[in-house]
């Protein structure tokens, strides 16, 4: 005790210091917030005492070699740099003893008192100037919490009353300060307690706020690690839900049973369980320390308990300071873990709203798409479903070329209103990234925070268009990766967790819809199929006219495929010339002589089927033909017409009428076609030949019958003619033997010759009857 100091120092005040001092007493009882009572405290000090400086130092439970620190300095003339660095103004010689011993220091001559003698350096005396000193300890029930400190550069200008007076002061206001700095500690803690209960409560993702919840209660009580426990409603037990440690989430795999542990008995019973040394206490299982190079020494656990429902606990491992836990811990941690169990209940009810919402929004998009067979409507649907529900400014559904038969990007959505497709470039963009992922066969989603952090990816006019963030999921067709659906937007970070798996989900739906419309479609060509076979077979059996044929089997092939035009080449086998026997458009006359040029050459000649959907770029294209007929062919199908291995010419189709693409299934149908075909036009071909064969036998026949009439004619005029011959001649020698006599007996009476006359008139009858003979047939 120091000797100097009475026990009661207001005992030897002067009535006039006695009232200063009430009056001070009731103004700093009056005061809460602690600077500004620090502040009074210091300048009423100087302005009673006569002091240079002033300071007041706040006890922070620090090595004698940091003294603390000091909020509050006062003096003359003192400069920015001064008050940056206070204590390289006084004697810290003087504040060192006094905090040692707590007891008051009264100090007339600094540099010839024997208590600091080799103490106090030369720059204190000399530069400082500091020769009497007066420090006063501020205690609270023995408790040093700092002290209050004046010097003057001359000796000898405090005395015993100011001694006094200052002790007295300094009691009340040590009482004062602690209170302002008990009233600001509740301040602060209760203002942490609101800052940590709004950070958790605004979460609604429950492992981020189980996350948060350990993260803020390690950082606010000063521990080495934390976790939260939960009960598993299930099976009535306890998982540890979350774990920090040295700040590292930790996953602890211990499960414990009801009432298992110091956990178990904070759940079991409600109450909070703090533990100076966990080695000591029976309740203590290690739960926490399974699998980790981690030592619990001191734990602090309090019931996470909402509307009388305990929902688990929240503890804390080894705190920090030497002091360990105390009853402010609990307090605090009890009152932070009443808003961490809302928060906890906010994101399960949260949860389980979203997880109906989501269910709800999966089931109209089930219901929408399996409201069609379509794949172009299903695709359109499911497109528009996604971009609302995910709230996409663009979106799309690709399909890798040829998995489907589909176009590589057969819908999209557009940024604007105006412009309800994406444009045929960021199409382009989409359809590089997509066919990376898939060709390579990656089953997982793909989520792009930042455009703008992501130069290596294939989207330069997208990120143009200010779209910042994207999202992709693949798309099934029963067990392969056949395509992909995209959203995209002008927010970054727009997608988290919950969008992509509900991302993910309406993708299995599309994928499951587009299968139902491709088993559907492939039915329908099937029983097209089949009609247009029947049809076939009807032309085969109703008709043997080439013409007719072709013209049924061009537009079946029309009417399937959706072409705009369709055309049939024949082998001229006579001229070995490719030569166009039919065509729905009626192009000029083309005739291939050998070796056939074109596509359709190359097919007749190689004996297979192709298809072209780039005729620019095919070197077997015939650009001539387009010429001669006007007609510009981007794509095309076609298929030998065969039969006996031997082909007959060629199917050629050219352009989808809808402007698309042929895809394989189109090959193969009309492949599939030109097997009946070529049947039809062959059988045709050989019913033409029969005719003509038919024909040329019944001439051959008339011939034949004509000849051996008239052979029979000539045998008959032969004997006639030898008859007629014969009776001529008869009559001619009658006629010359009537000449002879007439010369040779003129005298003679005609009647002598009445026998060679009627002779003569016989035989010109019988000629006559000869030639009747020979006319009347005629």
């Amino acid at each position: 005790m120091n000797p100097n100091v009475a026990e009661k120092p207001e005992q030897n005040m002067t009535g006039k210091r006695l009232q200063s001092l009430y009056e001070l007493i009731e103004r700093i009882n009056s005061v809460y917030d602690l600077q500004e009572l620090l502040e009074f405290v210091v300048d009423r000090t100087l302005s009673l005492t006569g002091g240079r400086h002033g300071l007041l130092l706040l006890n922070d439970n620090q090595p004698y070699g940091d003294l603390g620190n000091v909020p509050v300095i006062r003096g003359k003339n003192l400069s920015p740099e001064d008050l940056k660095t206070p204590l390289n103004l006084v004697s810290t010689s003087v504040i060192e003893d006094t905090f040692e011993h707590g007891e008051p220091r009264l100090i007339v001559d600094l540099q010839v008192d024997e208590r600091f003698t080799g103490r106090t350096s030369d720059y204190t005396q000399q530069h400082k100037r500091v020769r009497s000193v007066l420090t006063v300890p501020l205690k609270v029930k023995s408790q040093l919490i700092g002290l209050i400190y004046i010097d003057h550069p001359k000796r000898a200008i405090f005395g015993q009353a100011d001694l006094d007076f200052l002790s007295a002061f300094a009691n009340q206001a040590a009482q004062a300060i602690h209170r302002a700095r008990e009233h600001q500690r509740q301040i602060e803690e209760l203002t942490l307690l609101n800052t940590l209960s709004r950070s958790v409560v605004q979460v609604l993702d429950l492992d981020e706020v189980l996350t948060r919840i350990v993260r803020e209660a390690t950082r606010m009580l000063g521990v080495e690690s934390g976790s939260v426990v939960l009960v598993d409603e299930a099976t009535d037990g306890l998982n540890f839900a979350t774990a920090i440690s040295n700040g590292q989430r930790i996953t602890i795999p211990t499960r414990l049973q009801k009432g298992q542990g110091i956990a178990g008995w904070v759940i079991a019973t409600g109450e909070a369980a703090c533990v100076g040394d966990v080695s000591k206490d029976p309740r203590w299982f290690g739960e926490v320390e399974t699998g980790f190079n981690f030592v619990t020494r001191s734990l602090l656990c309090v019931p996470l308990q909402l509307r009388g429902r305990i929902l688990g606990a929240l503890e804390v491992f080894n705190k920090r300071s030497p002091l360990g836990f105390d009853a402010s811990d609990v307090t605090r941690l009890t009152a932070f873990a009443s808003s961490a169990t809302v928060a906890i209940e906010n994101a399960r009810l949260f949860e389980e709203a979203r997880q109906v919402h989501q269910l709800r929004a999966l089931h109209e998009v089930a219901l929408t798409l399996s409201s069609s067979l379509e794949l172009e409507t299903i695709l359109n649907q499911g497109i528009e479903q996604a971009s609302t529900i995910l709230r996409a400014n663009a979106s799309a559904i690709s399909f890798v070329d040829g998995q489907l038969n589909l176009p590589p990007l057969l819908v999209s959505r557009g940024l604007l209103a105006t412009s309800p497709k994406l444009t045929a470039q960021q199409e382009q963009e989409l359809n590089q990234l997509i066919a990376s992922r898939l060709t390579n066969n990656i089953d997982e989603p793909l989520v792009i925070d930042s455009l703008a952090l992501r130069p290596d990816l294939p989207l330069k006019t997208i990120r143009a268009a200010g779209l910042q963030s994207l999202a992709l999921a693949p798309i099934k067709v029963g067990d392969k990766i056949s395509g992909a659906l995209t959203v995209i937007s002008r927010t970054p970070q727009a997608y988290g967790q919950d969008d992509v798996s509900l991302l993910v989900s309406i993708a299995r739906i599309i994928g499951l819809a587009a299968q139902n419309a491709i088993h559907y479609n492939q039915a329908r060509g099937q029983t097209m199929r089949l009609t247009y076979l029947n049809e076939v077979g009807t032309a085969l059996t109703g008709s043997l006219d080439l013409q007719h044929i072709l013209q049924v089997i061009i537009d079946g092939v029309n009417s399937l495929l959706e072409t705009e035009r369709t055309s049939v080449f024949l082998i001229d086998a006579d001229t070995n010339e490719l030569v166009l026997r039919f065509s729905n458009q009626g192009d000029a006359e083309i005739r291939l002589p050998a070796p056939w040029q074109g596509i359709a050459g190359w097919v007749a000649t190689h004996d297979q089927p192709t298809l072209v959907n780039d005729t620019f770029s095919d070197p077997r294209h015939l650009r001539q033909v387009a010429l001669d007929t006007g007609y510009e062919a981007h794509s095309i199908l076609c298929v030998p017409l065969r039969v006996e291995d031997q082909v007959i010419g060629v199917v050629e189709v050219l352009n989808k009428a809808s402007g698309q693409q042929f895809n394989h299934e189109h090959l193969m149908l009309l492949t599939e076609f030109s097997r009946w075909a070529a049947i039809a036009i062959q059988n045709a071909r050989l019913f033409d030949e029969r005719d003509q064969a038919i024909q040329h036998l019944a001439n051959e026949q008339e011939r034949r019958v004509a000849a051996e009439a008239r052979n029979a004619m000539a045998s008959v005029v032969l004997d006639i003619a030898h008859t007629m011959n014969n009776v001529v001649g008869a009559i001619r020698v009658w006629a010359s033997s009537l000449e002879n006599a007439s010369h040779t007996q003129p005298n003679v009476p005609v009647i002598r010759y009445q026998k060679q006359m009627v002779q003569i008139r016989q035989n010109a009858e019988e000629a006559i009857k000869l030639i009747r003979n020979m006319t009347d047939p005629l």
